[in-house]
This record gives structure tokens, C-alpha cells and sequence, in this order.
């Protein structure tokens, strides 16, 4: 079973809250595998979504922990197979070779050739790893993935909320 988590906090949108919500992470000497954020439709509020590798008590305890922060409004930590997951990855290749076309067929990616040649993808994260693996045979230049975002499935499971 994977130890893969998810946590969603809502947050109040102010300078220096990511920074706390991370500090409890890295005191406790865990790697976050991904981190994203973005304004809600709630003004002044914004989603902070965190990936990271651990089991069921370690997450229960940094959903805890960072609930306690002021500016958290709510926390809901779920195992990533309940959530919908997704990554923006960019990729900028050497030159416009005829095996790309078949590749970003492949995976539904997009290829363009605007000022370099590009090759941009959106879906899950293990696809984006699979599309990446099969590149390397040719010269890839610079590579930029945006981390997961993600949302919880209506039929999600061994869901947690922390709120107030």
C-alpha cells in the first residue's frame, strides 16, 4: 500500500504562512515532494497542496501540528489514491526531431515550435514521468514541472479534516 499523502490547507493569504506550514515539515526532517499554491475563490484565502511520503500516523501528526498555526483555516490530509492529481510539465528539447510527434501523440501532449521547440504535457504526475523517460534518448535541454495539485475524489477514502 502506499504512503503516498495529500494535505490541502486552506490558508489565510498573507506573507510568511507557507513558510511556517513548511517549518513544521522540515523540523520533523521530512522531504515534501511537491508543493503547490493558489488563491481559492474565497477572497483573501488561498490552497496550499502538499505531497508527501508517509504513513498514516505521521500525517495524522503533521495535520495536527500545522493546524495549529495561526492563519490555517482547515486541513484535510487524504492518501493520494483518493485524489485527482495532476502536474504541468514543460520541456524544452535540443531540436524538432520526427520521433517527438509520435512520443507527445503518445501521452497527449502538446509540441511547439515557437522560439525552441516545447513540449508541454498536463496529467498525472506518472505519466509526466513515463513521457520524461522516453525523451531522454533525445537531447532535452531544460525541463520545469509545476508539482501536483490536486482534489479529493467524491468517493475518496480514509479522508481527515482538520478545521475550526
Amino acid at each position: 500500500m502506499s504512503n503516498k499523502r495529500v494535505f490541502f490547507i486552506r490558508v489565510a493569504d498573507r506573507p510568511g504562512v507557507l513558510f511556517r506550514i513548511t517549518s513544521v515539515f522540515r523540523r520533523r526532517n521530512f522531504n515534501i515532494e511537491s508543493v503547490t499554491v493558489g488563491r481559492t475563490s474565497a477572497p483573501g484565502e488561498s490552497k496550499i497542496v502538499i505531497s508527501i511520503d508517509a504513513n498514516g500516523d505521521e500525517a495524522d501528526s503533521f495535520a495536527r501540528l500545522v493546524k495549529r498555526i495561526i492563519d490555517v483555516y482547515e486541513v484535510v490530509e487524504a492518501p493520494q489514491d483518493s485524489c485527482v492529481l495532476r502536474e504541468l510539465t514543460l520541456i524544452r528539447m535540443e531540436e524538432n526531431d520526427d520521433g517527438l510527434k509520435d512520443i507527445c501523440a503518445k501521452y497527449g501532449a502538446k509540441l511547439t515550435v515557437d522560439g525552441g521547440v516545447f513540449i508541454e504535457y498536463c496529467g498525472e504526475p506518472q505519466n509526466s514521468d513515463g513521457l520524461l523517460q522516453e525523451l531522454s534518448k533525445y537531447k532535452i535541454k531544460d525541463i520545469s514541472r509545476t508539482g501536483i495539485t490536486a482534489l479529493v475524489k467524491d468517493s475518496g477514502k480514509d479522508i481527515l479534516r482538520f478545521g475550526r
